[in-house]
């Protein structure tokens, strides 16, 4: 080895170890004495390494030199971040040290170059963050900051997406990649939200507390070149949603649609079917009258699916739903032999299309869902009472998981709007789930005889429990027997 080179080694090993003993003590107390000490290190070593041609370590100690030149002069606020940024340098730079000093692999190098670009930007977006005061640019950003600034100005641009980044756990700092990101942004496009503001970068002391960082971007720019722009050091991964109007138009939902009818004849069929089939008895017994209510049921039905003004949406589920009526008139067929097993797959089907169903139609036709707050929930369950569309609504379930009790209050609250409820033909179920469930169901058994509510963990457990009880569907038939197309 040349001896001026073996002389830089021995000479950087005792500055890098004398750094990290000033990192150390920096991480009990600060002291102006080893801030100083520091950034004497770092610029002795990165001037011996630019000397000895070791560019790619002199310019992450030129990066280091930096931000302990701003600490020590005051212009950035001085923190366990620059601590934890320069450890980070540092053992970057040891590795690349020893790798030169063995005559590694480039391959091995190059990689470690990479490692060490990361720290760089980390370390440049730390001072960008957080230096004090300095020149305003010729944009004149906001002194609000620079979040403010962005969403201060006008949204431009065709293409809107919400993007959420997941910043990697061993990033050694969240706000300098933060910072990363609002910087392509304002080069990309334009903000139009942000889930983070400004005095986020203020409050260092949570830095780490934050891992993923949520934006709506309106820009030109089309969804496959964003991968590119947002590849950063210390993003993970990001979810990109396509907020254009081209794209969720297929997600509208018009309130005059006309699709209830459709709904309310095809569930009238489905509870028809599933207690004509499989009532108590798990045999098939169909006569010849029962299959030929089955074949007018099945036409009923696809008259009915086939009247959907939103059917494009859902034309699987009709496909599937045409097929399992095929099988049912094959079942009930004489020369068809219909074992157990073929039967209970076909409830199996039925309790399928229900579900997919029941989450086409919730909120929207037939069935209504309140999640219950522990605030003032009585107050918000009554105003969405009387919001409710009585006549288009069957079913109404009350979600009290987040709840850990019920006050005498509140129970009788409850109970009046449950026969409130009734009186409009409406079934109510009420879904009880979580940590304190246990303490909740023994309030609801104890109000036993006076008024007994139907007690399920999830709204899919309610809407099978709901539908197909032999009470509620005499009630529920009873409303919609005569619901016809006009």
């Amino acid at each position: 080895m040349d001896a001026m080179i073996q002389y830089y080694m021995e000479e950087t090993e005792d500055m890098l170890q004398k750094a990290e003993e000033c990192l150390i003590r920096l991480e009990m107390e600060y002291s102006s004495t080893d801030v100083n000490e520091l950034f004497r290190i770092a610029h002795t070593i990165k001037g011996s390494s630019q000397m000895v041609g070791y560019e790619d370590i002199g310019d992450i100690m030129h990066k280091i030199e930096d931000m302990l030149d701003g600490a020590r002069n005051n212009s950035i606020l001085f923190d366990q971040s620059i601590v934890s940024l320069c450890f980070k340098g540092l053992d970057m730079v040891k590795k690349m040290l020893q790798h030169k000093k063995e005559q590694g692999s480039q391959e091995m190098m190059d990689d470690f170059i990479n490692d060490a670009t990361r720290i760089k930007e980390m370390i440049e977006a730390f001072i960008r963050a957080n230096k004090k005061g300095g020149e305003k640019n010729a944009t004149e950003e906001s002194a609000k900051g620079i979040v403010s600034s962005l969403l201060n100005k006008k949204p431009k641009g065709k293409n809107r997406f919400y993007i959420t980044f997941f910043i990697e756990e061993d990033a050694p700092m969240v706000s300098p990649v933060f910072m990363m990101i609002l910087k392509t942004i304002g080069e990309i496009g334009n903000l139009v939200y942000s889930s983070i503001g400004d005095s986020y970068f203020s409050e260092l002391s949570r830095d780490n507390e934050i891992r993923t960082f949520d934006i709506i971007l309106c820009t030109d720019i089309e969804e496959a070149e964003l991968y590119t722009y947002f590849a950063l050091s210390y993003v993970e991964r990001i979810n990109i949603v396509d907020l254009s109007r081209s794209k969720l138009e297929e997600n509208d939902y018009c309130f005059s649609n006309g699709d209830d009818i459709s709904y309310i004849i095809i569930l009238r069929v489905f509870m028809k079917l599933y207690n004509m089939l499989f009532n108590e008895s798990k045999e098939l017994n169909i006569s010849k009258e029962e299959l030929s209510t089955i074949e007018s049921l099945y036409l009923e039905a696809a008259n009915a699916c086939g009247r959907m003004k939103d059917k494009n949406k859902i034309s699987t589920f009709i496909r599937d739903f045409n097929e399992l009526f095929l099988h049912i008139l094959k079942m009930c067929d004489d020369q068809w032999n219909a074992e157990e097993d073929f039967c209970s797959n076909i409830r199996t089907q039925m309790v399928e299309l229900t579900e997919r169903a029941y989450n086409y139609t919730k909120g929207k036709h037939l069935f209504r869902v309140f999640k219950a707050k522990k605030t003032d929930f009585v107050n918000r369950l009554r105003n969405f009472m009387d919001m409710v569309d009585k006549a288009s609504t069957l079913i109404i379930l009350i979600d009290l998981s987040s709840l850990d009790i019920l006050g005498e209050t509140e129970v009788k609250a409850l109970i009046e709007m449950k026969r409130q409820m009734e009186f409009h033909g409406i079934e109510t179920g009420v879904i009880v789930d979580g940590y304190d469930a246990r303490k909740i169901i023994n309030i609801f058994d104890s109000i036993k005889p006076l008024e007994e509510f139907h007690l399920f963990k999830t709204e899919l457990d309610a809407i099978l429990g709901v539908l197909y009880s032999q009470d509620s569907f005499h009630r529920i038939m009873n409303k919609i027997k005569d619901v016809q197309y006009k």
